[in-house]
């Protein structure tokens, strides 16, 4: 056999799959992102019932003009999608996140109506800066970035 290595798949074909997998991952993001739904939409889905801790290392970084900065975060061989904030208040608030950055991200699981993971962040503690970054309310967990009222934007 040619190229397989025993007991395994073959480190050209896993690297094809793994290239496969993030492409389709980065399209359906992409898609998502495109179709409207932006972040005054995500607020009513986080569940404190669902919340986790997760520990990893950033590896992408996805900003847009509405809705929220997503970071893929990469644990073991997985990456998972977190959901921050809208850009302009991660500027305004000085919250430093970059590439290959270590990072732990307290946060509720969430499915989007496509079945898409995604965890939404409550806070982060960037262990490479030694900086915690919060993102909701610790009372209502509410966005910190949300006004009074529905729909309301605190934007500067």
């Amino acid at each position: 056999m040619v190229g397989k290595k025993q007991g395994g798949e073959s480190p050209l074909f896993k690297g094809l799959r793994k290239m496969k997998e993030r492409i389709f991952l980065t399209f359906s993001l992409l898609l998502l992102i495109n179709t409207g739904i932006g972040a005054q939409n995500w607020e009513e889905y986080y569940d404190v019932n669902t919340e986790i801790s997760l520990k990893g290392k950033i590896v992408e970084i996805i900003e847009n003009k509405q809705g929220l900065v997503i970071i893929g975060v990469l644990q073991k061989d997985k990456i998972y999608n977190v959901l921050t904030a809208p850009r302009w208040f991660m500027e305004q608030q000085n919250i430093n996140l970059h590439l290959n950055d270590e990072i732990v991200v307290h946060g509720a699981k969430f499915f989007s109506r496509r079945g898409e993971f995604f965890i939404f962040a409550r806070a982060i503690h960037n262990i490479s800066n030694g900086m915690t970054y919060t993102f909701r309310e610790s009372s209502t967990m509410k966005p910190k970035w949300r006004g009074k009222g529905k729909g309301q934007w605190m934007q500067p």
